[in-house]
């Protein structure tokens, strides 16, 4: 791991966060729906969150259960009893041609809308951003896929981007964390080497 060098450190840059609109959730949906490491031991399916975020996600939760099987699952129970402490890996071994179905599943979009909506806007301060897994000042050797950000911030010294998306949830975050980026780490990994001050998108499911 390494820190981006970046040139002209004298210049001042600045990000307005905005809240983001309905169109954005949608875009988004990618990292909450089409993204494995959300189903998993680590997350949704871990035992301290799983009756939480079943009753936030339950036809989502059923379809993969099912498509897991392989037939129709008739209880909640049974849906539990395939999904707890697991991961998509153990579940299924097509899951690139899977989340294409869930990602345009219209029940599951609106249970992600919902969990969305419980987000509000906050400052994230340094302490939370080094309590936040997936966040941070460090990026790989292997940057390409960075340097469009720092790019732009060059061109636009003030710009205005929606904000990472933040989640915590009963279990806390991966890697003793107490928070999990779901959205966002490029461009919080750009700023925060530019010293700019970051606003998150945060869904705390543990009020």
């Amino acid at each position: 791991m390494m820190g981006l060098i970046i040139e002209d450190d004298q210049k001042t840059y600045k990000v307005e966060w905005l809240k983001p609109t309905p169109e954005y959730f949608k875009r988004e949906l990618d990292e909450l729906l089409g993204n494995d490491a959300r189903f998993s031991e680590n997350e949704f399916f871990h035992p301290q969150n799983y009756d939480l975020m079943y009753s936030l996600f339950p036809h989502t939760f059923k379809m993969i259960a099912e498509h897991s099987k392989g037939s129709d699952i008739d209880n909640e129970q049974e849906t539990k009893d395939i999904l707890l402490n697991k991961k998509i890996p153990d579940l299924m071994d097509d899951w690139d041609d899977f989340k294409k179905v869930l990602l345009k599943d219209k029940q599951s979009q609106r249970e992600g809308f919902n969990l969305f909506n419980k987000g509000k806007m906050e400052p994230w301060d340094e302490e939370k951003i080094n309590s936040t897994f997936h966040m941070g000042n460090k990026i790989p050797r292997n940057f390409k896929g960075y340097e469009k950000n720092i790019k732009d911030f060059k061109k636009e010294q003030t710009r205005e981007l929606p904000p990472p998306f933040v989640m915590r949830l009963p279990s806390g975050g991966i890697k003793g964390n107490e928070y999990n980026l779901i959205g966002g780490h490029k461009r919080s990994t750009a700023a925060i080497q530019l010293g700019i001050p970051i606003t998150v998108w945060f869904i705390d499911l543990t009020i």
